[in-house]
């Protein structure tokens, strides 16, 4: 059983692999300043108990408002 706000291993690589293919599909390399913003966000709706890939994209392109380099 998983703590609320706390991610075991697969929870964690699924979160990084929509953080990853997020700042792709944005544009958004390597250090930009929007990576850990997006990233600071991610953890914080996680935390609030959204898990679902899809409702943390729909919430990402909310925070990511302006930082996008590309469209999604």
């Amino acid at each position: 059983m998983t703590i609320r706000g706390t991610a075991d291993e697969i929870q964690l690589a699924t979160l990084t692999r929509i953080l990853d293919d997020y700042c792709e599909q944005a544009g958004i390399e390597g250090s930009h300043p929007a990576r850990e913003h997006l990233a600071r966000r991610l953890i914080a709706l996680f935390s609030g108990g959204i898990d679902r890939p899809d409702d943390i994209r729909m919430a990402l392109d909310s925070a990511s408002n302006g930082w996008q380099t590309n469209h999604i």
